[in-house]
């Protein structure tokens, strides 16, 4: 019963009309689309995507782990997210169906943002909103260059158990706290890494930035500071700068959130005063 249910899914999708229906993987790449004045052509996202009020359609699942019967159910002639979209088995059986798979590269800089916006706006036949949507990025990027002071800065990942993972060089997170105007004095290492909390503390963080969601499961920031004490030895404790940031602003690469989280950063930690 479910081969045929498959196959029968497998048919419709090869049915369907390039560029109409997409389903968005990846909040970096939703925004992107909804951006594009894209909306109508939305039929389904995951589960990390944010949508607008009033914009209500399927959501099937984490990015990382989606459903080929899911995806095909939806219809859709286009599925298109970031480069942590899979698993590959299940996109690759969306290829046989004729449904167009479309990964989009891991944007860490503005540059690899603004090559992201010109490829979504030749898939979703949007090349003036594209255009438009490159300006805007451009201005917001550009604003962000003048006035720094340079911070020292970390982010950190608290995974089960309490324990800490730094970000490093080739991450998002990193990418952030430059574009806001700090410095990330863990760029010695190479994507996120477990380290010792006497690591942490020897870089001497003015300013550590965490997820709101996980700063919430610890409580507040004194709450994290009785867990892990030897960080109140940082200038960050020390000045009251243990910062909640908005978790998905760090899915799926660089993006239009990502923007707007360097900007609020910026202007309220890393503009000269």
């Amino acid at each position: 019963m479910k081969c045929w249910w498959l196959a029968s899914l497998l048919l419709l999708a090869g049915q369907a009309t390039a560029g109409e229906r997409v389903l968005s993987a990846g909040n970096s790449v939703t925004e992107l689309i909804l951006a594009l004045d894209a909306r109508d052509q939305l039929v389904a996202t995951d589960s990390t995507s944010v949508l607008p009020e009033g914009l209500n359609v399927p959501k099937l699942g984490y990015h990382r782990q989606l459903s080929a019967e899911g995806m095909l159910s939806t219809n859709p002639d286009l599925v298109v997210g970031s480069a942590e979209m899979g698993p590959d088995d299940a996109l690759e059986l969306l290829s046989r169906a004729g449904v167009a798979v479309e990964k989009l590269p891991e944007a860490l800089t503005v540059a690899g943002l603004q090559q992201n916006i010109t490829r979504l706006g030749e898939l979703l036949n949007k090349q003036p909103q594209a255009s438009a949507l490159h300006q805007k990025v451009q201005q917001q990027a550009d604003a962000l260059h003048g006035s720094t002071n340079g911070k020292k800065a970390i982010f950190l990942l608290l995974s089960d158990g309490n324990r800490i993972q730094v970000a490093g060089h080739n991450t998002l997170a990193d990418s952030l706290i430059t574009l806001a105007g700090g410095s990330n004095p863990a760029t010695e290492l190479e994507g996120y890494k477990p380290v010792a909390i006497e690591a942490l503390v020897a870089m001497q963080p003015e300013v550590i930035l965490i997820s709101r969601r996980h700063l919430d499961q610890q409580g507040t920031p004194a709450q994290l500071l009785r867990n892990f004490p030897l960080l109140g030895q940082t200038p960050a404790a020390t000045n009251d700068a243990i910062v909640a940031i908005n978790g998905r602003a760090l899915i799926g690469g660089l993006g239009l959130s990502t923007l707007d989280e360097a900007e609020r950063l910026h202007h309220e930690w890393f503009s000269q005063p």
